[in-house]
């Protein structure tokens, strides 16, 4: 529940960090979704290999015994 909840938060920091930076730079709102589509994907792409790796050798480990 932990790591969900650190994946959440930091995707809603990233979110917040890029709208406070477009409106200080002014960057279109379209160019600025991709900038967020972008950094969720990333985010959730390495919550996803954190697990599968956590998995891999929880696999490992059980297999031994």
């Amino acid at each position: 529940m932990a790591l969900a909840r650190t994946v959440v938060l930091g995707c809603i920091a990233a979110a917040l960090g890029i709208w406070w930076l477009g409106r200080a730079y002014e960057v279109d709102n379209d160019e600025l979704f991709g900038y967020l589509w972008s950094s969720i994907a990333f985010v959730a792409l390495v919550a996803i290999l954190g697990v599968a790796g956590a998995a891999a050798l929880w696999l490992v480990r059980r297999r031994r015994k």
